[in-house]
């Protein structure tokens, strides 16, 4: 007899995974929004320049949903999950270009590769 394997915790269809990817979806995309409003304060920025907000959010919600994946696979709790996306999309490309160098050192290219698009 065939048996039905155990649940797993966050199914798509498991409505308090579907409140917590929200949760982490709005953290990233806010985090963003901050990292706009602190280069508009520091005058990085113009004011009502429509495109950098838009890349601010953009970047930030995929750094933020990275982080969260990583969270999630290591299995660290919701609390613990929440506070690094909103920590890794405030940072946003800074936190992607920190991953990058992390996997680089783990796993480092032969000298013969040229990853030169």
């Amino acid at each position: 007899m065939i048996e039905k394997p155990p649940h797993q915790p966050g199914a798509v269809g498991d409505l308090a995974s579907i409140i917590s990817w929200s949760w982490i979806v709005a953290l990233s995309l806010l985090g963003g929004l901050a990292a706009f409003v602190r280069k508009m304060r520091a005058n990085h920025v113009r004011v009502w320049n429509f495109t950098e907000l838009i890349g601010e959010i953009v970047i930030s919600g995929l750094a933020g949903l990275v982080i969260a994946h990583l969270c999630q696979w290591r299995e660290f709790p919701m609390s613990l999950t929440y506070a690094l996306t909103g920590i890794g999309a405030h940072m946003g490309s800074r936190a992607l270009f920190k991953l990058e160098a992390i996997l680089d050192s783990k796993f480092p290219a032969s000298k013969g590769d040229d990853n030169a698009a």
